[in-house]
């Protein structure tokens, strides 16, 4: 029951803080120091993410489907009409604007995780992520994604490159992107999201790939796996709630509110920190 209930807790905090602009990771990773769960390793963080794609995917499943019968009637029917082809451009930045991210994940994965994943560094990311979202709210623009450029994509894009660091959060990141081209704080979030789709789907991927022995292992207990696809059910719905939340937050222009939730953990964390370690 102890396992369970912090394997629900950490459901919970993926699932509020992979959408809300406050970063899942740095979160995962001070809730896994706070309950003592050694996360190295831990197979069932791979699957949280899974929880929030389903989320995410039955979110945005017009958009996804628009762009599938798009790409379909583009290639095959060779249909030009204006939806179409605006669901293939779109489909093309998005895929644009994903190439950032899978290269630094690919590359500096390990490295971060290895050296950039203590709690030092998550407190003083949030602190940076505190102030994107502040500077975030002096930027003005009302382009949409039918104005954005490919390049434009390719600039947002990273930024989610940079949201893979532990405490900066990979939504308040590109929605910054977007906002610096110009979009509105909308379509920059509608943007932001889509991206999400397919790095996590890939990230997904790979962290399966790479411990496959050890999730076969883990998951030949049904219990465990019963456990374990109880919480992501859970995380994703939390995640599907969070996405219309921030919406909502969004068109009342208080996305830095954030911001000072930020400032305060990290500054609180690094403090924290300190004192343990120094013992003052």
């Amino acid at each position: 029951m102890i396992d369970f209930f912090k394997k629900l807790v950490l459901a919970i905090v993926q699932g509020i803080a992979e959408i809300l602009p406050i970063s899942s990771s740095g979160h995962l990773l001070i809730a896994s120091e706070l309950l003592k769960v050694n996360t190295n390793g831990l197979q069932f963080l791979i699957f949280l993410h899974l929880g929030s794609l389903i989320a995410m995917i039955i979110y945005y499943w017009k958009d996804i489907k628009d762009i599938l019968v798009s790409l379909w009637i583009f290639l095959f029917k060779h249909n030009r009409e204006e939806k179409t082809l605006y669901y293939c451009s779109l489909f093309l930045k998005i895929v644009i604007a994903s190439i950032p991210a899978a290269i630094i994940g690919l590359i500096f994965g390990d490295i971060i995780d290895q050296y950039l994943s203590n709690l030092y560094f998550v407190f003083s990311f949030l602190i940076v992520t505190g102030c994107i979202l502040l500077i975030n709210k002096k930027l003005n623009g009302e382009k949409t994604l039918k104005e954005l450029k490919f390049h434009e994509a390719l600039f947002i894009g990273c930024f989610q490159g940079v949201g893979v660091l532990p405490g900066i959060s990979r939504s308040g990141s590109t929605i910054f992107g977007g906002r610096v081209n110009k979009l509105s704080n909308e379509e920059a979030a509608h943007f932001s999201f889509l991206m999400f789709l397919p790095v996590t789907a890939g990230s997904f991927l790979v962290e399966i790939i790479k411990n496959r022995h050890e999730i076969i292992q883990e998951y030949s207990n049904i219990s465990n796996l019963l456990i374990d696809l109880t919480t992501i059910i859970i995380a994703g719905i939390i995640t599907f709630l969070s996405v219309k939340y921030l919406f909502k937050i969004i068109k009342k222009g208080k996305l830095h509110y954030f911001a000072y939730y930020c400032f305060a953990l990290g500054i609180i964390g690094i403090i924290t920190c300190l004192i343990l370690h120094y013992g003052f």
